[in-house]
């Protein structure tokens, strides 16, 4: 369960991404100038592990303990605890607003925690556990948008607060398989948070951006708006359901359905795609017999169709939200399915954005292949630990205690670290 805790300005700090298609572990130091440096890295194909959620906890576990123990051996340095991403779970987004009587005189942390815990309280909360509380903005008096109040006259102090969580069976399946594997859970991130921390610049974070994590099994999102996220989504669609897609109509194995994706996959056509013959084994035949034929323009007639329904999903989820204002002009694809060729070009036609592809960076000694999107969760938690150890004026989510956490505007973390 996560616990409140201050972190030291320097340490050994630990990141997994627990994804559908892949995990990946992150071990790196931060030091005396609060900025992370890679020490060690894990990847492998995941197990066990379905949209997001754990359905095999022994597969899980001890894809996990692998992981890790390739992480620790190449980082010479042994974890114990690690920030860990919850992609399924139903993560969900609410935003309360609360007022509470100060009476004239100074605001005390006292009275912040107060007005906090009376937004908090007002969120639905059966089931489900908080990944994320996060302050929009004060009002002190007729004053708005007040960033910290702490310290101010007012007769009255009021929030917006940001409340993002998740179903409390996949957390619990979560922490159980990493205590199987002898690890502690410390804070779990919603994947679309971690990635935009990786891949957001201070302005896109700033002014407006949507950031669309794809996964495997799952597709996150997150909605960034003067340098908070405001909104935070998880949809039960992802790159393996361009996959299936792929071998049902090409007739073909799960195995050539991908290959055939990342060699001659794209989300936009080209003139000469219906002269261009793509072939590939028949499910159920031998290596010697059967084969299918088709053009590359059907390949991206069913890779563009199913990509095309992904991106309308997440409009309509920003849209619900009554996000589609806030969401910006930017567009940040990141991801395994961000290497999908003309996926940007794709989702800025659909939500009508400049759309780019967002590649991991901010830690030091960063080698080029943890620069590919699909490693933007992983490195981006690196960035939350980081951000935990250097913001003085951030204390994470105690599940236990009735006062619960002061997240801050993160505006002054983003443009110090990057």
């Amino acid at each position: 369960m996560a616990k409140q805790m201050i972190r030291p300005p320097s340490g050994l700090v630990a990141a997994l991404d627990i994804g559908s298609s892949k995990m990946a572990c992150v071990i790196a130091r931060i030091g005396g100038d609060r900025k992370p440096r890679l020490l060690g890295f894990g990847h492998r194909l995941s197990a066990g592990v379905r949209k997001g959620s754990i359905v095999d906890m022994e597969a899980a576990t001890a894809a996990i303990s692998a992981v890790v123990q390739e992480a620790e051996t190449m980082a010479d340095e042994r974890i114990s605890s690690m920030f860990v991403t919850l992609a399924g779970g139903d993560v969900r987004s609410d935003i309360r607003n609360a007022e509470i009587v100060i009476g004239g005189r100074a605001i005390v942390d006292q009275d912040i925690q107060r007005c906090l815990a009376q937004a908090r309280s007002e969120v639905p909360l059966a089931g489900r556990r908080a990944l994320h509380m996060l302050p929009l903005g004060y009002a002190v008096d007729s004053s708005r948008s007040v960033e910290q109040p702490r310290g101010l006259f007012a007769e009255k102090l009021g929030v917006s607060l940001h409340v993002a969580s998740a179903e409390e069976g996949p957390i619990r399946s979560v922490e159980a398989a990493a205590a199987q594997a002898h690890l502690e859970v410390d804070t779990m991130v919603a994947p679309s948070y971690a990635a935009a921390l990786s891949v957001l610049t201070p302005d896109e974070a700033e002014l407006g951006s949507t950031v669309i994590d794809i996964g495997g099994g799952t597709t996150s999102i997150s909605v960034f708006q003067a340098g908070v996220p405001v909104f935070i989504d998880a949809l039960s669609i992802g790159g393996n359901n361009v996959t299936q897609d792929i071998a049902l109509v090409l007739k073909t194995t799960l195995a050539d359905a991908e290959r055939l994706k990342a060699i001659d996959g794209s989300c936009l056509s080209a003139a000469d795609d219906e002269n261009r013959v793509i072939s590939a084994p028949t499910i159920g035949e031998d290596d010697l017999a059967g084969t299918y034929s088709a053009s590359r323009a059907d390949l991206i007639r069913v890779i563009s169709l199913r990509m095309e329904e992904l991106f309308e999903m997440v409009q309509q989820s920003i849209k619900d939200a009554g996000m589609a204002r806030t969401s910006g002009g930017s567009l940040v694809i990141t991801g395994g399915g961000a290497n999908l060729h003309g996926v940007a070009e794709l989702a800025g036609r659909v939500l009508g954005k400049r759309g780019r592809i967002g590649r991991p960076s901010g830690i030091m000694g960063l080698e080029e292949r943890l620069t590919d999107p699909q490693f933007a969760s992983a490195i981006g938690l690196i960035r939350y630990a980081a951000k935990d150890a250097a913001s003085t004026d951030i204390v994470l989510l105690s599940q236990t205690s009735s006062t619960y956490s002061v997240l801050g505007r993160l505006g002054a973390w983003f443009k110090e670290h990057f």
